[in-house]
């Protein structure tokens, strides 16, 4: 995990002068059927880059997360993708995923 974060700084490091870095608080609550389990903070620091690249991480609930991804817009289409992965305490494995967003909008 430290090795694929090394090399995502390393890619973003010459446009890490021109970033606006931000502090961002993300909790949530899991359900099952209508009952609600055990709630995870995230408390992150991030920087989102000119080219609508962002980067963050940060500690959690019992553990660590991490996340890196882009948004695009041409026209009425928007794409949206994301990497996003967390180490826990209350884990035996590396847990992560990977979302892509494509979106049409209609009207003006």
């Amino acid at each position: 995990m430290k090795r694929f974060l090394l090399i995502i700084l390393l890619f973003f490091w010459p446009t890490l002068a021109i970033a606006n870095p931000y502090l961002e608080f993300k909790n949530t609550v899991p359900f099952k059927d209508y009952h609600s389990e055990t709630s995870t903070s995230h408390l992150r620091l991030g920087y989102k880059f000119d080219n609508n690249f962002y980067v963050e991480g940060g500690a959690m609930s019992n553990g660590s997360s991490y996340e890196a991804g882009y948004k695009f817009k041409k026209g009425k289409w928007t794409i949206k993708g994301k990497w996003e992965g967390s180490d826990s305490s209350k884990r035996d494995y590396f847990k992560s995923k990977i979302e892509t967003e494509l979106r049409y909008t209609f009207g003006d």
